[in-house]
């Protein structure tokens, strides 16, 4: 029974600290392939004079389909077959912040990799304790959960990092709609607030900068003013920037004040966080239920009742 303990503990560490390095591994990972994307690309251009600019700057991210993947191999063959899935994961990496040409495919190669890692982990784990496993049910259950693992974990990290992302821009969302009415009240149009707004905000919420600086780009380059804020509603994924994009949308379109629709969402966006405030300290005495049941009532106990127990067992002793 001792051993079967340490076995279980050592696949519970182990599992857990794949679980807590796979942030940053998938970070590296996916740096590492990029930067070797990179350089190669960069050897290709020195190589093949007539390859297209535009083909090989195309990393902006402008499109609102997201990371592609290639042409040819297997990672296109899976592609192909998985529609569905392949679109998913390019909205996870759009709404995580990861836009260049290769990340789908990048993001695609780490999943394989921690299936492989999980798969060994599992199998040595299995087969190198006395658990009294036969080698191929080890086998089988290491590859059901490479399967399980490489996918759901590896979204689930994606997940994790895009919410982190999402409260990130949430927390700029009330100085940019106070930098958009004082900009569009000084007489600046659209697209030149945003990109001033962007500069101004650059140190304070980048992540909120970059999403303000790429809109100001499709801004000149797309037409369709619908399609820019439908893309910026894409890639934040937060509720606020909805509703300031289709606000800027329909002013635009029907020709309405901007300056007043702007400050009619400030004040909503104010009463809205004092609302979500409200709620949260309301919630506060029920989350703290179980922590006073569990931490608190017992030091309670004991303090007040181990003198009286420890009186008593020295009367009954006596």
């Amino acid at each position: 029974m001792g051993g079967i303990g340490i076995d279980i503990i050592t696949f519970l560490v182990t599992f857990v600290t794949l679980f807590a390095v796979k942030d940053s591994a998938t970070r590296i990972a996916i740096q590492i392939m990029s930067d070797y994307k990179l350089s190669k690309r960069r050897k290709d251009v020195h190589s093949t004079t007539t390859q297209s600019i535009e083909e090989e700057t195309g990393d902006l991210g402008l499109s609102h389909n997201g990371p592609s993947i290639g042409t040819s191999g297997i990672l296109h063959f899976i592609a192909t077959k998985n529609k569905d899935l392949i679109a998913e994961m390019q909205e996870l990496l759009m709404k995580t912040g990861i836009r260049h040409r290769n990340a789908l495919e990048e993001f695609m190669k780490s999943k394989l990799i921690s299936a492989i890692a999980i798969f060994f982990i599992a199998l040595i784990t299995l087969a190198t304790n006395d658990f009294d496993i036969p080698l191929p049910l080890c086998m089988l259950i290491s590859l059901i959960g490479a399967i399980l693992g490489g996918h759901k974990l590896t979204n689930l990290n994606l997940q994790i990092m895009a919410n982190r992302r999402k409260e990130a821009i949430e927390h700029g969302v009330p100085d940019l709609i106070d930098l958009l009415v004082i900009c569009t009240e000084s007489g600046l149009d659209l697209n030149r607030a945003i990109r001033r707004i962007a500069r101004e905000l650059r140190t304070s919420n980048p992540l909120l900068a970059d999403e303000l600086s790429l809109t100001s780009i499709e801004l000149e380059m797309i037409p369709d003013h619908r399609q820019v804020f439908e893309n910026l509603e894409n890639r934040t994924d937060c509720l606020e920037i909805k509703t300031i994009s289709k606000t800027l949308s329909q002013s635009i379109e029907y020709g309405s004040s901007l300056s007043t629709s702007l400050r009619d969402l400030a004040v909503e966006s104010r009463q809205r966080r004092m609302l979500e405030a409200e709620a949260r300290a309301a919630q506060a005495p029920t989350l703290l239920t179980l922590p006073m049941m569990f931490f608190i009532m017992p030091c309670l106990f004991i303090v007040m009742l181990g003198p009286v127990i420890v009186g008593m067992i020295k009367s009954f002793n006596s």
